[in-house]
C-alpha cells in the first residue's frame, strides 16, 4: 500500500521519477500541458442511484444536505441519501425553490415526525436536518416510489413518503 504523505512515489520538489515540477501557472505557449492548475480541479463526489420507480419499502434515513447545483445555475437541491433494508443505497434529489418539490420535501418531514404539527416545520427545523449534526440520521419512513410521465412526454420517479407502517 502507497504512503502518500510520504512522496515515496512522487517527489513535491522534482515532480514524478526526477521531472521538473510545474509551477502551476498557466502557460502562454504551446509547450503547456493539458495538467497545468490540475490541483486547482475539484473531484464530483460519489453518488448514489437515484430512486427507482416501483419501490415500496421502509427506508432509513444515511443523510439529509441541501446542496448548490452547478449543473443547474447554482439552483439549491435538498438530497435525501436513504437505505433500504436490504442496504442498497439511493439518492432522492429535490430541487429547494419550486413549490411542488417543496411540498414532497415537507412530507418527508412529516413522515419522520408524524406527531409533530406541519406548520410549525420551518427554516429552523430544515438548517437542523441538514446541518453537520444530521438528526434525522437513523430515523425510518415508508418510501413508495412510481413514474410519472410529463406534459413533455420525458419520465421521472415521483416519491410518496409517509411514516412507516407497523
Amino acid at each position: 500500500m502507497s504512503n502518500w504523505n510520504s512522496h515515496s512515489w512522487y517527489n513535491q520538489s522534482n515532480g514524478f521519477n526526477g521531472a521538473q515540477q510545474d509551477s502551476g501557472a498557466p502557460t502562454q505557449n504551446a509547450s503547456g500541458s493539458v495538467w497545468d492548475n490540475f490541483e486547482t480541479v475539484d473531484t464530483t463526489p460519489q453518488r448514489n442511484g437515484f430512486v427507482p420507480p416501483n419501490l415500496d419499502a421502509h427506508v432509513t434515513i444515511v443523510e439529509l444536505k441541501t446542496i448548490q447545483s452547478v449543473k443547474n445555475n447554482n439552483r439549491p437541491i435538498f438530497v435525501a441519501t436513504v437505505e433500504t433494508e436490504e442496504g442498497a443505497r439511493y439518492d432522492w434529489v429535490a430541487k429547494a425553490d419550486e413549490r411542488p418539490y417543496l411540498q414532497n420535501i415537507k412530507a418527508l418531514v412529516v413522515a419522520l415526525n408524524p406527531e409533530g404539527d406541519p406548520r410549525s416545520f420551518g427554516r429552523a427545523l430544515m438548517e437542523a436536518l441538514t446541518g453537520p449534526e444530521q438528526p434525522a440520521a437513523g430515523k425510518r419512513v415508508h418510501l413508495r416510489s412510481e413514474t410519472i410521465i410529463t406534459r413533455s412526454g420525458s419520465e421521472f420517479t415521483k416519491c410518496h413518503w409517509s411514516a412507516p407502517r407497523a
